[in-house]
């Protein structure tokens, strides 16, 4: 779990009204939603506690794969269909000024969100996540590759011997597994899965304009 305030300079002093987000590192749709919902909460003028919460898409993968054989194997769709697929949400991550290559790897992420995990304790959850998850996405960091995720993390600020110590180990799988069976209590089979003001559930990637609708709603009815 990882967490900060978005909080905008005009913004009242009143207490943040928090949005829970459950989200994969590798799910591009989660990308897209997780730059949309920032943008929404910023356009508000409302001081927002934004709180990512981990979640699997494929907890039982255990082999890397080129994204591409992925969708591919998974939809049983041909190649081309399979790259068509990816574009389309490339061409949405790019608008939203996001880097986005689809030759990358797909791999299992758990310990990527046990890192993530032990950052959010040194305050700087969502830096290291932002790192992972961009250089996921930009094709520099291979999910796999505790080297990578390392480098990542350090590159985000966090002390690589924590780094280390923590992907060497098993240290906060029980953190990780939390939000993953709160996320099933909620009922979310998918990610993005976004709880505004513990009121009104989300599921799946929205447009900018919902997401700040939705926030505005909340918080008029919290009034």
């Amino acid at each position: 779990m990882t967490e900060t305030t978005v909080n905008p300079a005009d913004a009242p002093a009143d207490e943040p009204l928090r949005i829970d987000v459950w989200a994969d590192i590798i799910c591009p749709w989660c990308y897209v939603g997780e730059a949309r919902l920032r943008d929404a909460a910023l356009s508000t003028g409302r001081s927002i506690e934004l709180v990512v919460h981990a979640f699997e898409l494929d907890p039982h993968q255990d082999q890397p794969e080129r994204v591409i054989d992925m969708l591919s194997r998974k939809y049983g769709a041909s190649a081309e269909q399979a790259e068509a697929m990816d574009e389309r949400v490339a061409g949405l991550a790019r608008a939203e000024g996001l880097p986005y290559v689809s030759d990358r790897v797909t791999a299992n992420t758990f310990d990527a969100h046990r890192l993530i995990a032990a950052a959010a304790e040194a305050g700087l959850g969502l830096a290291v996540r932002e790192a992972i998850q961009r250089g996921h996405f930009s094709g520099e960091v291979d999910l796999s590759s505790h080297e990578h995720l390392i480098a990542a993390a350090v590159s985000a600020g966090l002390d690589r011997d924590l780094a280390a110590r923590v992907l060497d180990g098993e240290d906060y799988a029980a953190s990780v597994l939390a939000d993953e069976a709160k996320a099933r209590e909620l009922g979310a089979t998918g990610v993005p899965f976004t709880v505004v003001g513990g009121r009104l559930a989300i599921p799946g990637c929205v447009e900018t304009e919902q997401y700040a609708q939705i926030i505005e709603r909340v918080a008029a009815d919290a009034g």
